[in-house]
C-alpha cells in the first residue's frame, strides 16, 4: 500500500458499523463492551468536547482497519486516557495499532498534554495489546489483581510525552 491508500483521521458517522464490527470480531470484547463503544461514539458525534471522547479511524483504501478512542482525564490538566485501541483481525501485526497510538500521542501533545494513561486487563487474551503498549514506550505502573472479576486484574500503563 502507498501512503495515499492509507489515512488516519477523525472517525466519521458513516464508519460506526465498521467500528462496531471490528470491535465484535476482535475476540476479547463481550456484547456489553461493544455496546459501550456505540455509546461512546454517540457522545463523540454529539459533542466530543462535552463527552470527553475522541475517535480516530485507520483507513486503507476506504476501509476501516482500526480505531482509537481517547480523551482528557477528568480532574487532570495534562493527563489523557487512552480508552480503546482495536485493529481488524486481518490487519494485526501490520503497524495499524502503532500508527493509531502515534496519532493519539500527537493529538495529546497538540493539546498540551503530558501524560497518557491506559487501563487494560491482565488476562492472556490481552497480552498482545500489553506487548504493543510496552513496545510503544508505555510503562506498567500498577497491577490490581482481580479488579474486573476473579482472575482478571487491572494493569495500568503510563507514558510521559514531554
Amino acid at each position: 500500500m502507498t501512503d495515499s491508500d492509507t489515512a488516519i483521521g477523525p472517525t466519521r458517522p458513516d464508519e460506526v458499523e465498521a467500528i462496531l464490527e471490528v470491535t465484535a470480531q476482535a475476540g476479547v470484547f463481550d456484547e456489553k463492551e461493544v455496546y459501550t463503544v456505540r455509546e461512546l461514539l454517540d457522545g463523540y458525534y454529539d459533542d466530543p468536547g462535552k463527552s470527553g471522547y475522541n475517535f480516530l479511524s485507520y483507513r486503507e483504501e476506504g476501509r476501516v482497519l482500526g480505531y482509537a478512542c481517547w480523551g482528557p482525564r477528568d480532574l487532570s490538566g495534562h493527563g489523557y486516557d487512552f480508552y480503546w485501541l482495536c485493529t481488524a483481525i486481518e490487519a494485526r501485526g501490520k503497524g495499524v495499532g502503532r500508527a493509531l497510538m502515534q496519532h493519539v500521542e500527537a493529538e495529546v501533545l497538540a493539546r498540551n498534554g503530558i501524560w497518557i494513561v491506559i487501563e487494560t486487563s491482565d488476562t492472556d487474551p490481552y497480552a498482545p495489546a500489553r506487548r504493543l503498549y510496552e513496545r510503544c514506550g508505555y510503562q506498567k505502573s500498577m497491577l490490581l489483581p482481580d479488579f474486573y472479576r476473579e482472575g482478571d486484574g487491572l494493569v495500568t500503563y503510563t507514558k510521559r510525552l514531554r
